[in-house]
């Protein structure tokens, strides 16, 4: 039987706690599942034998990275009503192939922001990213201990990850124009810290889930916000 993957949102948006010093509210919340997601895949690495001698039984993979009933690495972010420009932190981010594995399955930059493509792997690994906005990006990196850093001035959500080298490798990329977003730890939980007073949509995007949204007023005080994604089993 074919796995149907649907997803349901149910916001809930309360609470009228006291202001961040910094003047700005804080959505917060979980990414939950309810129902039990498609059960983890064994991949066949054998084709490198050094990623043969890191997983000699086969890679385990998932699409749904679940602990406690709360779904990671699932953005969210203010998808609309945010008003102003806001410069790229001058801190990278970083994407590291580790364990012949993209660490983390999804990557939240701003735009202008630089991102570290780091091998950690003694193997050769390229991680190809194919935007729809930005341009096109092939990173070849043979040893351990190689890093780049490469620059995407355009906002865009989201963005295919692959190494041509070894197939099962996948991750996701967004670029955002501004900072109010986050990534789902484990467990699900997400927080988005001096958000400006005013009423905005929220989107939560999952590589492999249809993407939900909800209005959200923030007033300068602390409002919390769950959403709950729903896998369904179907024919």
């Amino acid at each position: 039987m074919r796995v149907h993957v649907a997803l349901v949102a149910t916001m809930l948006v309360s609470g009228q706690a006291q202001a961040e010093t910094s003047g700005g509210g804080v959505i917060k919340g979980r990414v939950l599942v309810r129902g039990t997601p498609p059960a983890p895949r064994k991949v066949p690495v054998s084709a490198d034998a050094q990623c043969q001698a890191l997983h000699p039984q086969g890679l385990e993979q998932s699409d749904f990275s679940v602990s406690n009933g709360g779904l990671a690495d699932v953005l969210v972010y203010l998808k609309s009503g945010v008003q102003g420009s806001f410069k790229a932190p001058a801190e990278p981010k970083v994407l590291d192939q580790k364990g012949c594995q993209y660490s983390p399955g999804l990557v939240a930059i701003q735009a202008g922001q630089a991102l570290t493509i780091r091998n950690s792997d003694q193997t050769l690994h390229n991680v190809h990213f194919r935007p729809a906005l930005n341009k096109e990006i092939n990173v070849g990196q043979p040893r351990a201990g190689m890093e780049s850093s490469r620059v995407f001035p355009k906002p865009e959500v989201l963005v295919p990850i692959g190494c041509d080298v070894h197939p099962w490798m996948r991750a996701n990329l967004a670029v955002l124009s501004h900072p109010f977003f986050a990534v789902s730890t484990a467990g699900g939980a997400f927080e988005i810290r001096n958000v400006p007073p005013g009423t905005y949509e929220i989107e939560a995007r999952h590589g492999k889930l249809k993407p939900v949204s909800a209005k959200v007023d923030v007033t300068g005080a602390t409002t919390p916000v769950e959403l709950t994604l729903v896998i369904e089993p179907g024919k």
